[in-house]
């Protein structure tokens, strides 16, 4: 069976259960939840059932807020693998974990767990992480190098490891005590979090062709497509909701300065794009 020639990530609600100080929404829930767009299952499968019949199948990247705190997300997924996958969910793992692993088919859809010590203990953690890969489901774990959070982060390292998981250690980004970060973490903050000098430099693709909104699209709560989510809404070219909606033609210049999520790289078996430069984790 064929590839997904296409990738969309699906912000699919603004609200989470947790209020995280690292969030990107941090002080703007509310701001950004009037636009949330609550559609049934059979609502949003005739949408995904007309995305497939362009493009065929899709990989589809779930995240949100809290995907789990939808309605009906269980249901929702079950369906939407059935048309499209693989799927991946980023999740809290707070809501529904148990009801979704006996629903969901763990050769379609992957969950990628986040883990906050804000919310989370790390033992009780490690272990429904545990629990979760023996049911099937891959996935990354996540954990934002939130400074506050840096002294604990060998040892939360060590706990995955005594599962066999690894820790994927993600930069904060934003500004903490009047400082900006990622640029100002210490040499010995870069090196814990295995982060080379010249990080930065590879994460900036300014003017440089991007197959983002081409090849990939990032839906919005309220049915809008944008580019990606470091462009966000000033890069909105279509409604999903549109029986006309259909993605660029072609690939577009990027005109952001930093792009810690690399997401040109749409498609993994596919080469970037010309003088996109190297892919760092």
């Amino acid at each position: 069976m064929n590839d997904p020639k296409t990738r969309v990530t699906w912000n699919i609600h603004w609200s989470c259960n947790y209020r995280c100080s690292y969030c990107f929404f941090d002080g703007h829930w509310g701001e950004y939840g009037k636009r949330n767009v609550y559609k049934t299952v059979d609502e949003w499968m005739a949408h995904w059932n007309a995305y497939h019949e362009k493009y065929g199948r899709a990989y589809v990247t779930i995240n949100g807020g809290e995907p789990f705190a939808y309605p009906n997300f269980v249901e929702l997924i079950r369906r939407l693998s059935e048309v499209h996958w693989p799927i991946n969910v980023t999740t809290n793992t707070s809501l529904h974990l148990e009801e979704f692993v006996a629903a969901i088919d763990p050769e379609r859809v992957s969950v990628s767990v986040s883990f906050h010590p804000q919310y989370h203990e790390i033992d009780s953690f490690v272990e429904r992480t545990r629990w979760l890969r023996s049911k099937g489901f891959k996935g990354c774990n996540n954990f934002v190098a939130y400074p506050p959070f840096l002294d604990r982060m060998a040892e939360y390292v060590a706990k995955f490891a005594a599962i066999g998981e690894s820790l994927k250690v993600i930069p904060f980004v934003g500004e903490l005590e009047g400082v900006r970060y990622p640029e100002g973490y210490g040499p010995e903050q870069k090196r814990l979090m295995g982060m080379r000098d010249d990080w930065m430099s590879h994460k900036r693709h300014k003017g440089m062709p991007c197959r983002a909104g081409h090849k990939s699209a990032l839906l919005l709560p309220d049915g809008n497509v944008t580019r990606c989510g470091q462009i966000g809404d000033r890069a909105i070219f279509g409604d999903f909701f549109d029986p006309g909606f259909r993605l660029l033609a072609e690939a577009a210049p990027c005109d952001v300065e930093f792009c810690p999520c690399d997401e040109w790289k749409v498609i993994p078996d596919e080469k970037p794009p010309e003088k996109a430069g190297a892919w760092l984790p």
